[in-house]
């Protein structure tokens, strides 16, 4: 049987994304809250905002936090910077709450949202407390670099790690 106009048909997804995608907004949801209470937005600790307005404001947050990590470079280069998502999103705020209604009312946390699932290591923050970004072999020579800055770093955590699996293969 065919299936009909009012079938609906759910997409599967792994328990890894779920998991990821889950961890990546409570992530953003922490980044947006801290924002608003250090930048004295919400004085007696209570805020309204349509919920695609904290969607957008999480997005450009989190361009920030790649701009200050350094990551940028590696990641599409028409995405928006820090600087001109700040400014876009001002600007919607200035028109009032009609800006983030309707299908589309959250763009830029869409955008934002997709580069992370296609471009980053989903696990990276929790397992290494680190964006790690998947990049592609156009920016070998700047991963060597990166990898060897990252493994000089924590050298002695790695050097831990090399110990305790030494370990294990004589058990």
């Amino acid at each position: 049987m065919a299936p009909s106009v009012t079938d609906h048909v759910v997409p599967q997804f792994s328990d890894t994304l779920l998991r990821a995608v889950a961890q990546h907004a409570e992530r953003q949801a922490h980044l947006t809250g801290t924002y608003l209470r250090n930048s004295g937005f919400c004085p007696d600790g209570e805020i309204r905002l349509p919920g695609p307005a904290l969607l957008e404001l999480a997005a450009v947050l989190e361009l920030g936090v790649w701009e200050r990590r350094g990551i940028r470079q590696y990641l599409p280069a028409d995405l928006l910077t820090y600087r001109e998502a700040a400014d876009q999103l001002a600007a919607r705020c200035m028109k009032g709450p009609a800006e983030f209604q309707g299908r589309n009312a959250a763009p830029l946390s869409l955008r934002i949202f997709r580069v992370w699932v296609e471009h980053f290591a989903w696990d990276g923050p929790d397992l290494l407390d680190a964006d790690v970004v998947l990049s592609d072999a156009d920016h070998e020579d700047d991963f060597i670099d990166l990898l060897a800055e990252f493994i000089w770093t924590h050298r002695n955590e790695l050097q831990h790690l090399i110990h305790a699996g030494g370990n294990d293969e004589k058990a």
